[in-house]
This record gives structure tokens, C-alpha cells and sequence, in this order.
């Protein structure tokens, strides 16, 4: 007869050990490679439209940058060096903070897990909101060798190349993957070049070598490389586009008028030749290694990462070149170009005390150097940079952390984590251009072109976690929990020239979180039927948000308070075999307590 209709067993580390998806007491989305492949998950960005309460987006940096949104938590200038996301995102276990390079290609994507609520005592800092978890495929004594090649239009072609396997038979494997997307036609008009802009060229390998030969110990050296190329963001210049309302207090921020319209066309751009761009070139390496003492269990992750990106674009898609355009209307042409290395070592402690205590140990270092060159320029006023800054930023972070579980009975255990974070930074700005000043330039004595700041600051964060999880019957799992979070401080970013303490002299302090978490998850109607249900309320505090002031530009600041809750839903049905139906629902609503913007 017909195989029996199951709902797939997945097999999660989202708790750092290797748990069944339906026995890990976390709001968890996990998918394996069938699903990743089925739902069209390709690059990271495609993530978000399959977890509910999480959305990913791109923005007008380069078409590697994205922002993240996730219970009420987000990221708005993802472009910086500076820049760091609510929900952290780790490849094998390293975590990846610069959302300017991260929508890369998933390159032989063994599982994606996506923890859901703050992350504060196994994950740390910026994990506020959650982590994206992408584990690639280790090679073992099992070969394989996978290929594809797709063709669509805009002259597109796909091809993804995969080979793995042992190297020496029971101890020693290896593996690479490569792949590459070519876009060769774009899907916008250009009137002034008369190109036609959307071509991307990206290329990404991986390589890998696995070592399981000696009794104990397992080792994983893994290398990465990616090279990405696109045409960026073109922008679809609307006229009229400001409305300059007679006795507005504050005209800069009219909404456009009732009948703005395309100036060319809804994917007509207008603007001049090499202004929008975007291209990162990045690589890393790490090695995991692990040690099994017999019940205790040693693992160190190293790795290292260098990243580059550049990317440019006129803000106003070339309108402002061409008349007619009123003179309110001022195009502001952006180029970025940053480098970026990170390194980090983790250890991590496991073991138990017979049946009844499970336990793990950890202690974790980053450290984050970046420098970028960010300049603007707006055509009608200047045909240099109307500022032109040079950042400089360092970051050292430091976590030493500890989660138990106690079995208190066989269907009954509770949970407590606490996490100690450190964080230092550094950040320097000069700026050279007609729209660059500094605090010395508020006083009597102003030197007009230029604005400098040098900051440093460190902040300790306390995060901590205690849950109560109860196995209602071998298939279904009720928890409840009450965790803490953090998202970073910093140095405002997006001031435009401005480095006095109106904007950019001034740090703004990390945001957090206490969050309540109920979950439900049941496998039912003989497993052909998966109910995950997990509802929460989320009370920040100090929040992290762009705010708009009268010194100009759109910095980060901390504004108050505000209350998040809702509900996620994700059902999985298989009611024949090889048949997968899925529905996911995010319903979540704020109330804002205290708020004041400075």
C-alpha cells in the first residue's frame, strides 16, 4: 500500500545541542533542505515570508544590504559600519553583525532555523528580537554530487554546483559548493543612458574539510568567498516631491502632494551615468572543534571574516537633473565604500548529571574594525561632496553565560540562563565639505567645511532567562518563559555632515527587552498534522529608533518606552505522503509608554 503520511521529524541545535524541533521549548521555524528548495528560500532575504513576525527587506544601499524587522524590534540604516540588527545572524554557529553584506546566496544549505523572542543568554547581544541560524552541509562518508542550471527571463541564468564526501574513509571528508547568478538584462528604463538598470553578477563558493578520525574529537575547517555585483538602487524621480505648504513650520517634511506622479514612468529612472552601483567582495574562514570527554563536551569555534562594500545612488532617481522640476526639488547623490573585518572565539561546556541536568558553559569574544567613506552630494548646490565623511569604528565585546534544565519529573522541568556582556567601542568621523560642522562651530569662533568627532564608550548588559516546560504526552509540548534581551548601543549615523552633539557627537544607549513567552507544540492526527502556536509580550525599554530633529539628518536615539505582544501561528499539514500544505499567521500589535525623542 501507500506509505503512511508523516509530518517531517527536524532536528534543531537552536538550544546548542541537537533537539527535535517539537522538543525545544523556543518559538523555533526550522527548515530542511526539501523545504528550503520547495518555499524558494534562495537568498537570506527570503526568509522572513516564511516565519511569522519577521520581515526582510531591501533598501537603497547596495542589493546585498537588508533590514530586518521582527517582534516589534528593527534595524532602519543597515548601510553603516555601525549599523547592528535586533535578530543576529549566524552561518555554522559565528554570528555575521553587518546587515550592509548579509543577503547573500544560501550556498548548500543543510537546514535555517530562526529563533523567535530575545536570544539573551545563548546568543547575546543583538539578539534582541531573535538569531537566523544557517547551518551548511558538512561532508562525512556519505558522496554526493549535485548540480543545477536554470534559465529565466531578463537573460537570467542560475548555476549551483555541489561535491562532497570522504577524502579518507572514516576519518577524513571534504566538500565544495560554488555558484553563480547572472542577470544580464535589467527591468527599468534609464532616459538619460538609456540602459537599462536590475543586472546583478554574483559569485560565491565554499569549501570545507571535515576530520572524525580520531576518537573524540571532531574538527571542521571551513572557507567562504562571494563576490557581488549589481546595478543598486535607481530611484523613480516623482514631481512635484515636496510640498512647500506657505507658513509650514517645517517644509522639508511635507508629504508630497496629491498629484505627484512619475516624472518619467513607474520604472523610469533618470539617473546619470555611474552613480548607482553596488558591489561587496567578501571571505572568512572558521574551525569548529569539538571534544568529548566522556559525558562533557569541549567545543571552540574561531573565525575571522573580511568584508568590503561599496555602493552609490541618487536618492531622487536623476529628477532633479531635469526640467521642468520645481526648484524645491534637490537630488542627493550617495557613495559608500567601507571594509570590515571581524574575528571571534567561542567556547562552549556541555554535559549533564544523569537524566536529571542538563547544563552548558560559555564564554565568547568579538572583536569588529571597521572604516568607511560616506559622502553626499547635492547637484544645484555643489558639485563636490557637500560632505564627505571618514569613519573609523572598533568594537570589542566580551560574555561569559550558563544554562541548566532540570528534569523535576519526567514530564515536567524548568530552565535558567544568565548571561554577562561587555561592550567597548570606539568611533572617530572626520568630514571635509560645505555641509560639515562640529560643536566648535556652535560657538563664536566657527571654521565653516569641516566638523570632526572622536567618541568611545562601553556599556555591561545582565541578560537572563527562567522557563517551566511541560510534556502534556509524547506529541505535544507546553512552555512558558520569561527571558531579557539587549540590543547594542552606539554612534549615530545619517547625520549628513553634521558631527556637533546635535547628531553625531552624541552615543545613544543600548535598547532592552523583557519578554513573556506561552507556546504550544503538537504533532497530531497521527502526525500528519503540525500545530506550533506561541504567543508573547515584549516591554522595551530605551528603544532605538531614527528620529528627526532640527540639526537635520536622521539619527539614532533612544525615545522611550513600548509594549509589543501577539500571536504566531505555524501549521504544517501532510494528509498523503510526498503532499506538504503550510499556513503561517503573525498578528502582533504596540503600546507606547513614555516617549521623548531629544
Amino acid at each position: 500500500g501507500p506509505a503512511a503520511a508523516q509530518v517531517d521529524e527536524i532536528l534543531v541545535t537552536a538550544q546548542r545541542r541537537e533537539q527535535s524541533l517539537q522538543d525545544v521549548p523556543i518559538a523555533v521555524s526550522a527548515f530542511t533542505v526539501d523545504q528550503i528548495t520547495s518555499r524558494q528560500i534562495d537568498v537570506v532575504k527570503d526568509i522572513g515570508q516564511n516565519v511569522p513576525n519577521l520581515q526582510t527587506y531591501t533598501v537603497t544601499a547596495g542589493a546585498e544590504a537588508i533590514q530586518i524587522h521582527s517582534r516589534g524590534a528593527s534595524v532602519q540604516n543597515p548601510g553603516f559600519n555601525l549599523s547592528e540588527s535586533p535578530v543576529g545572524i549566524y552561518v555554522d554557529d559565528v554570528y555575521y553583525g553587518r546587515l550592509a553584506s548579509v543577503n547573500m546566496e544560501l550556498l548548500d544549505v543543510e537546514r535555517i532555523e530562526v529563533l523567535r523572542g530575545p536570544q539573551g543568554t545563548l546568543y547575546g547581544r543583538n539578539t534582541i528580537a531573535g538569531a537566523v541560524k544557517i547551518i551548511s552541509r558538512t561532508p562525512g562518508d556519505e558522496t554526493w554530487l549535485t548540480g543545477s542550471v536554470g534559465v529565466g527571463n531578463y537573460e537570467t541564468t542560475e548555476i549551483g554546483v555541489s561535491l562532497g564526501g570522504p577524502i579518507e574513509e572514516g576519518s577524513l571528508a571534504g566538500s565544495i559548493a560554488a555558484t553563480y547568478n547572472r542577470r544580464n538584462k535589467g527591468w527599468m528604463n534609464n532616459g538619460t543612458t538609456g540602459e537599462q538598470p536590475g543586472e546583478y553578477d554574483n559569485k560565491a563558493a565554499r569549501a570545507k574539510l571535515h576530520w572524525y578520525g580520531t576518537s573524540g574529537l571532531d574538527a571542521t575547517l571551513t572557507g567562504w568567498v562571494a563576490d557581488v555585483e549589481n546595478d543598486g538602487y535607481n530611484g523613480i524621480p516623482y514631481v512635484p516631491f515636496s510640498n512647500d505648504i506657505a507658513g509650514s513650520p517645517n517644509p522639508d517634511f511635507d508629504p508630497a502632494p496629491a498629484n505627484s506622479a512619475p516624472q518619467g514612468g513607474f520604472y523610469e529612472t533618470f539617473s546619470a551615468p555611474g552613480v548607482n552601483y553596488g558591489d561587496s567582495q567578501q571571505g572568512g574562514g572558521n574551525l569548529h572543534l569539538s571534544f568529548d570527554f566522556g559525558g562533557v563536551t569541549l567545543r571552540s569555534i574561531s573565525s575571522f571574516a573580511s568584508i568590503d562594500t561599496n555602493f552609490g545612488f541618487d536618492l531622487a532617481g536623476g529628477g532633479a537633473d531635469f526640467a521642468p522640476v520645481p526648484a524645491a526639488q534637490f537630488g542627493l547623490r550617495i557613495r559608500s565604500d567601507s571594509e570590515f573585518d571581524q574575528w571571534s572565539q567561542e567556547l562552549q561546556l556541555l554535559g549533564n548529571l544523569g537524566d536529571a541536568l542538563l547544563w552548558q558553559l560559555g564564554g565568547y569574544y568579538l572583536n569588529e574594525d571597521g572604516e568607511q567613506q560616506f559622502a553626499g552630494t547635492v547637484p544645484g548646490i555643489s558639485t563636490t561632496p557637500s560632505f564627505d565623511e571618514a569613519i573609523d569604528n572598533e568594537t570589542d565585546s566580551y560574555a561569559v553565560y550558563g544554562e541548566a534544565t532540570y528534569q523535576v519529573t519526567d514530564a515536567f522541568s524548568v530552565t535558567g540562563g544568565l548571561r554577562w556582556t561587555r561592550d567597548e567601542k570606539s568611533y572617530s568621523n572626520n568630514c571635509v565639505g560645505g555641509f560639515c560642522f562640529d560643536d566648535s562651530d556652535l560657538g563664536p569662533n566657527p571654521t565653516p567645511g569641516t566638523g570632526s568627532v572622536a567618541l568611545d564608550d562601553d556599556w555591561d548588559e545582565t541578560t537572563y532567562k527562567v522557563g517551566a516546560n511541560y510534556q502534556l504526552s509524547d506529541d505535544q509540548l507546553l512552555y512558558a518563559s520569561y527571558s531579557t534581551g539587549f540590543q547594542a548601543g552606539g554612534f549615530r549615523t545619517l547625520c549628513f555632515g553634521n558631527q556637533s552633539s546635535l547628531c553625531g557627537g552624541t552615543a545613544f544607549d543600548p535598547q532592552t527587552v523583557d519578554s513573556v513567552e506561552l507556546g504550544w507544540k503538537s504533532d497530531l492526527a497521527d502526525n500528519t498534522l503540525r500545530v506550533n502556536v506561541a504567543g508573547f509580550y515584549a516591554m522595551y525599554d530605551d528603544i532605538q529608533q531614527i528620529v528627526t530633529n532640527n540639526a537635520g539628518g536622521f539619527p539614532i536615539d533612544n525615545i522611550g518606552e513600548v509594549d509589543v505582544y501577539g500571536v504566531e501561528l505555524e501549521v504544517t499539514w501532510t494528509p498523503i505522503s510526498d503532499l506538504n500544505v503550510y499556513a503561517l499567521l503573525g498578528i502582533q500589535e504596540s503600546d507606547f509608554g513614555d516617549v521623548n525623542p531629544n
